[in-house]
């Protein structure tokens, strides 16, 4: 099983022309950042949870509460389980499924050559 990493990304610099807002200081977007961070980590938990083990293996990425979802899995009934365990996290704003769906053998078939 794969171990969860968490990517922090920061931005570096604003445009000069840019008004800076009060809501965007750096201690600000820190705090934004790790609490996405901290909402990626219980949608995985979540994720987990289910008993399912190919949703272990869906990658979740947060940016300002909205949930990203990625990889593969081999009905649409989990990719709907993978969607409706993340909606059901508090903080969750918005969910992205990018999920595809590969049935049983379906990756032996695409990789086969002739």
């Amino acid at each position: 099983m794969a171990q969860p990493a968490a990517l922090l990304i920061l931005p570096t610099s604003r445009h000069a022309d840019e008004k800076t807002d009060a809501f965007q200081t750096p201690a600000s977007l820190l705090t934004q950042s790790l609490e996405d961070l901290r909402l990626a980590e219980r949608i995985e938990r979540a994720l987990h949870a289910t008993g399912y083990s190919v949703l272990c293996e869906i990658g979740v990425f947060v940016n300002a509460r909205i949930v990203r979802l990625v990889g593969r899995v081999p009905s649409y009934h989990m990719k709907q389980i993978a969607q409706v365990t993340a909606l059901a996290v508090p903080g969750t704003h918005q969910v992205h499924n990018d999920v595809d769906v590969i049935p049983q053998g379906g990756l032996q078939y695409a990789t086969a050559t002739p």
